[in-house]
């Protein structure tokens, strides 16, 4: 009846506004006698309350680039069954319909900067790209519908929020002769996104973040190789350690919770622990963290643990910013990596000033500005997506 799903699309946008042709329509209703799946996606699409769900959506999803995404997603994955197709054509016709429902309308996501006077910094929040084995790129985040595909056997789910991995774990002699499968996510500055992972691990990727990891677990370890800042949940199997390589650092847990901070500016690497036990580990030195402690590796390849209250450390991933009595500098420095924003200090001296606070991640940046200026004698200019940070 129809060569792919964008046709059925099309075919039920242009109902939608009542353009079918004679042809069109008698091809419409012979797509609707085929099953009883079809006729209850035609009674969904043309009911009011689909159009009041698009109408409470259509200031978030830039319909476009989803659109798009789903559309290439139509034509590659072919193999997921039949109940989920129908759940992408119903997808897609939001999407389209979203299309055409601004039409000759400028899209702008909710990072970008408006140029007239008054203009907005707001944080992208959820986004990421998914490189897969393939080297196929699926972009995730804000605006795209669940959906659900096979890779590499594995029944891969993605949503606004999170990419998630379901299958079994392959054992014995034939998992050793297989060659594994790595994907990556990959986090922009501005937004976040998380992964869970083939044995159930859940991984949250703070702002300009990466994560190498297979797409099933099938050796000795569960391996996983991190660029950025990334919180983990990690699923327990003593059998089968779970171990985090960053730069010139190994991280090595059975079960446990855990935030690392790597970002190659910052010259260190941070491990804090939650709960559990990890042995942080570069060349011929290592520590083991117990819950409230924190390991440091710095540039030189000292390694240091000392005993932390973890909360501001993991606060990102509940929404919030927590400083104790930091320099400005580093405040600074992940508060533009969130925003993505630059930052110039006008001079040396300002960079030290000492700030505690809270703010919310998702406030808009004016705001979280104006916080910042309360420390006293500091001027902040923000120039497109440049902030100017000089004395009074």
């Amino acid at each position: 009846m129809f060569e792919n799903y964008s046709e059925v699309v099309v075919l039920l946008v242009k109902a939608l506004q009542h353009e079918l042709t004679v042809e069109e329509e008698a091809r419409v209703r012979a797509w609707r006698e085929e099953c009883e799946e079809n006729e209850a996606l035609y009674a969904k699409v043309m009911s009011s309350d689909f159009m009041k769900m698009k109408t409470e959506q259509r200031e978030r999803v830039d319909a476009v680039s989803a659109y798009m995404q789903v559309k290439k997603c139509c034509k590659k994955r072919l193999r997921v069954r039949k109940w989920r197709r129908v759940s992408v054509v119903a997808a897609s016709v939001l999407l389209l319909w979203g299309v055409w429902f601004y039409s000759g309308t400028e899209f702008l996501s909710s990072g970008d900067v408006l140029t007239e006077e008054g203009a907005e910094i707001i944080a992208s929040g959820s986004k990421a790209e998914l490189i897969l084995s393939d080297g196929e790129c699926v972009i995730l985040g804000k605006g795209q519908l669940d959906s659900v595909w096979m890779h590499e056997g594995m029944e891969v789910h993605s949503t606004e929020e999170r990419v998630s991995y379901v299958g079994e774990r392959q054992c014995g002699e034939d998992s050793l002769s297989v060659e594994l499968q790595y994907n990556i996510l990959r986090v922009p500055r501005g937004g976040e996104y998380s992964v869970v992972l083939g044995d159930g691990t859940l991984v949250c990727l703070n702002s300009e973040s990466e994560l190498r990891y297979p797409v099933r677990f099938d050796g000795e370890e569960r391996q996983v190789f991190l660029r950025g800042e990334g919180y983990f949940e990690v699923t327990k199997d003593p059998d089968h350690p779970f171990v985090v390589e960053v730069e010139n650092a190994r991280i090595e847990v059975l079960g446990t919770t855990f935030n690392v901070c790597s970002y190659e500016e910052e010259e260190q690497v941070v491990t804090t622990l939650v709960e559990g036990m990890v042995r942080l580990s570069s060349e011929n030195q290592s520590v083991v963290l117990i819950p409230n402690e924190q390991g440091i590796l710095d540039k030189e390849g000292h390694l240091i643990k000392m005993e932390v209250d973890v909360f501001p450390y993991v606060a990102w991933q509940k929404g919030l910013f927590v400083f104790q009595q930091q320099p400005l500098e580093r405040v600074m420095q992940v508060v533009s990596r969130w925003y993505d924003v630059e930052v110039v200090f006008r001079n040396e001296k300002t960079k030290k000033i000492s700030f505690t606070g809270n703010m919310r991640r998702y406030s808009n940046f004016e705001q979280t500005v104006r916080m910042l200026e309360k420390t006293g004698g500091l001027i902040f200019n923000i120039e497109g997506r440049t902030i100017y940070i000089t004395e009074k």
